[in-house]
């Protein structure tokens, strides 16, 4: 109870202005649970009980509400400080840019004769209001012609600047009154700690003259030790108004020719100061209201009426935030007019430059949308392939350094490349070297690269036509490198193929491979690494950067764990040969993934297999085309029926087979169509055809006539496929195997080499659509014999022979509508038979992308 008095007397000792009634005293709990009247001798104990608890209650609600009081008469203590502080700071902002503006004005008025000397602090110090207990509304005088004196709590920092242009004070004036009234000036710096007077400003404080010199003396009084701890930084702030104010009280002694001589000389500092005039008597008659309203208010409020004194303090502060934005206004009104006219003037200088120069100015808006990145292709470079090295015998050694040996004494190996002129007929530059660039064989002369860039559409007599070149070399067992000069900046038509015969030994048999362009991805299906079977992929990097290839092996029972093949580093000109029955033993099916980082390589297969000690056949596997949920394989050949029962009467595995791998871990589900020349072709396959996730699945073909087909798998996840053709028709004598690949559409033209081995043709197939190719056979002497329209109708396929145009065919050009998919089959002798892909068309140099869209 003494901590709620304490605290209701701090009240009223800030309220010099208002009576605030004394509180009642508050009973204490004992006093307030005993009854009024005597307590009856017969009162049971358990009203006594109840009596004793309610006063405990009771006691702890005082202590609770005390407790109250004291934390919300702190918090209000710490607010009115901090906006004290606050305020302080923003007066002596405001003070420091008149300052500024008053030196800027003053430069400019050194030529003109100095006005009087401003007041001296000291002077303002001592000097008092002539006549403090005016109404702050009080107009100007007539006579003088300046503003009377205002309340000391209107004072602001631009006031004090003003008194810089006023005359100094009279010496007639007394300086002892300034010394009057010490308790007034202990009013004045003193700050309110109670909880209405906390969020009261100090300046509405000063704002009253009608208070009487007893008021101000007891509010001095009633300072608390917390208060004086920062009564030194208040009185700072005091002086420094007290000090605006003298200057302005003392408008009597100065003369009407004083002021007009001011305002002459200065017409900007008159043009404010009329506003300053006219903001305080704004701010008098608002300080007035808030007085008076203060006042009603105060005679109705209670210590405990926070929500009224809250509305009043927050009226309070409204009025104090326009107070000092009121007076940044005036202060910075002088610099706004000058900045005003220069922001005018440039605004004219770029309208006028504008108007000459077109918009040269102001640049234009960037496009808000950004154009998509669009891939620009570089001019053609030389167009390179790589070409598969010639099947050779292990020599027993697995791993990745394996020997080879001979397979046969009567062996067959050569290469055969075309090199197609353009409409001027020139042939261009081809040759054909080692992976490192050595041992270079020249089959075509380069032509001038000034020459070469000159796109021409006929020759020097003014005659278009076109011709070719085929060149054919042997004795170039390891893996070559294919060039092809570009002409007229686009790359040319050619491509060259590998082919392999031989008669006597384990590798007995016929195999081609068209040689391809370098890639960072490779597919492989329908590897096998069976008793008798072997199977070794080579790798070559023809680039000039090393490459960093992974190797992922798939068998029948899903991923093959492979650590060693996933970091295999490859030099540039390089080349390594892997026997992948070293990682993936005794398997009927497997597939390959080869992945490279870094500079692209080449990748092909070679597989060979035995019966026992009987040959049973020698190929080059063809890669795949990417996985997809519909691969096709166009150039599959069936045998007699009579010749496969033969042939797999002891070996049930000598039969045509599709080999189906799925790539994704979730497995497909897959569907089997064979196209003929008629059309799609009947053929009893299971329902539900599936392959595991990871894994590979074969299905046996055997039930096919014979002929030459097309088959489509349709998947619901994506896939790789590829079929083994089988020949043979006695299992005591060697057979023969290739695989056909599925594969890509041809888009554009390209040419492709028949093999010097056997005899070739080509199957073609449509699957979707309707499709027209136009085949030109080229002749031995690389003429260009008529081109042939071959159309074929959607979900069918047909076989085009090139001997059946010309006797001497050694290769073909076909130019297709990117609708067709093509295969080279060759046949020789009764016991072998080779598939080839056909080549894509030349890209010559990869294209960048390049964003045009910023």
């Amino acid at each position: 109870m003494s901590d709620e008095k304490n605290v209701n007397s701090a009240d009223s000792a800030d309220k010099p202005a208002e009576q605030v009634p004394a509180p009642k005293p508050v009973a204490s709990p004992q006093e307030s649970a005993a009854p009024s009247q005597p307590v009856s001798a017969a009162l049971s104990r358990a009203e006594q009980k109840a009596a004793k608890a309610k006063a405990k209650v009771d006691a702890k609600l005082e202590k609770a509400r005390a407790k109250e009081a004291q934390q919300r008469a702190k918090a209000d203590a710490k607010n009115a400080a901090k906006e004290q502080k606050s305020r302080e700071s923003e007066q002596e902002a405001a003070a420091k840019a008149e300052a500024k503006a008053e030196k800027k004005a003053e430069a400019k008025e050194t030529a003109k004769p100095a006005a009087a000397p401003a007041s001296t602090p000291e002077a303002n110090a001592k000097a008092e209001p002539a006549k403090e207990s005016e109404p702050a509304s009080e107009k100007p005088s007539k006579a003088a012609g300046t503003p009377v004196a205002e309340p000391a709590s209107d004072a602001k920092p631009e006031v004090a600047s003003e008194a810089k242009d006023q005359p100094a004070v009279a010496p007639e004036q007394d300086p002892a009154s300034a010394e009057a009234h010490p308790a007034h000036k202990a009013a004045s710096s003193s700050t309110p700690s109670a909880p209405v007077a906390a969020h009261e400003p100090k300046a509405a404080h000063k704002a009253e003259p009608e208070k009487s010199e007893s008021d101000k003396a007891s509010a001095g009084k009633a300072e608390t030790p917390a208060e004086g701890k920062s009564q030194a930084a208040q009185t700072a702030g005091a002086s420094a108004a007290a000090a605006a104010t003298g200057a302005v009280a003392t408008p009597a002694t100065e003369t009407p020719a004083a002021a007009s001589k001011d305002t002459a000389g200065e017409p900007e500092n008159a043009k404010a100061a009329k506003r300053r005039r006219k903001l305080e008597k704004i701010r008098a008659a608002e300080a007035a209201k808030e007085e008076q309203a203060h006042k009603a208010q105060a005679t109705e409020a209670s210590p405990a009426s926070e929500s009224t004194d809250g509305k009043v303090n927050a009226r309070r502060k409204k009025l104090d935030k326009a107070r000092v934005a009121a007076s940044k206004d005036a202060a910075t009104a002088p610099t706004r007019k000058r900045t005003g006219a220069v922001l005018l003037s440039l605004a004219a200088v770029i309208a006028a430059g504008a108007v000459v120069a077109g918009g040269s100015v102001i640049a234009p808006k960037a496009a808000e949308k950004t154009l998509p990145a669009a891939v620009t292709n570089l001019p053609a470079g030389d167009a390179s392939s790589i070409c598969a090295p010639t099947p050779q015998l292990l020599k027993g050694v697995d791993g990745t350094d394996p020997q080879f040996a001979a397979g046969a004494k009567e062996i067959s190996s050569n290469l055969r490349s075309i090199a197609v002129s353009d409409l001027a007929k020139r042939i261009p530059g081809s040759s054909f070297a080692k992976l490192d660039g050595s041992s270079e064989r020249s089959l075509t002369k380069r032509i001038a690269e000034a020459e070469a860039l000159e796109a021409r559409g006929s020759d020097d007599d003014g005659q278009t036509g076109r011709t070719s070149k085929i060149s054919t070399i042997n004795d170039a067992d390891d893996a070559q490198v294919y060039s092809l000069q570009p002409l007229g900046g686009l790359a040319s038509e050619g491509s060259a193929l590998r082919s392999y015969q031989a008669k006597d030994g384990d590798l007995a048999g016929l195999a081609t491979a068209t040689c391809q362009a370098p890639a960072s991805n490779w597919r492989f299906t329908g590897l096998q690494t069976s008793t008798g079977s072997t199977s070794v992929m080579n790798l070559s990097n023809p680039t000039h950067t090393t490459a960093q290839i992974s190797v992922r092996l798939r068998g029948p029972e899903g991923l093959i764990d492979t650590p060693t093949l996933q970091s295999i580093v490859l030099a540039p000109g390089e080349s390594r040969a892997l026997v992948l029955g070293g990682y993936a033993q005794n398997m009927d099916s497997v597939s390959a993934e080869v992945t490279s980082v870094g500079g692209k390589i080449t990748a092909s297969v070679q597989q060979a297999a035995l019966r026992g000690l009987t040959p049973s056949g020698v190929d080059f596997v063809a890669a795949n085309a990417s996985a997809s949920n519909t691969q096709v394989i166009p150039g599959v050949w069936i045998d007699e029926k009579s010749n496969a029962d033969a042939l797999s009467k002891d070996d049930s595995s000598l039969v045509p087979q599709l080999h189906v791998s799925a790539t994704g871990s979730s497995g497909a589900g897959y569907k089997v169509k064979v196209l003929g020349k008629d059309g799609e072709v009947a053929a009893s396959f299971d329902d539900n055809l599936a392959v595991a996730s990871n894994a590979t699945d074969v299905q046996s073909l055997k039930q096919l006539a014979a002929g030459y087909y097309t088959i489509v798998v349709e998947s619901d996840a994506p896939v790789t496929a590829a079929v083994r053709m089988v020949r043979g028709s006695n299992p005591k004598d060697s057979s023969d195997t290739a695989w056909a690949a599925s594969s890509n559409v041809l888009a554009g033209t390209q040419a492709m080499p028949l093999p010097a081995n056997g005899t070739g043709k080509f199957s073609l197939a449509a699957v979707d659509s309707d499709s027209s190719v136009e085949a030109t056979v080229v002749r031995k002497d690389g003429k260009l014999s008529k081109g042939r329209k071959l159309e074929i109708n959607a979900g069918s396929s047909i076989v085009f022979d090139p001997k059946t145009v010309a006797d001497d065919a050694q290769a073909v050009i076909f130019s297709t509508d990117a609708n067709t998919y093509i295969g080279a089959l060759t046949l020789s002798s009764e016991r072998s038979i080779a598939w080839a892909a056909m080549p894509q068309a030349n890209a010559g140099r990869d294209g960048i992308v390049v964003n045009i869209g910023g």
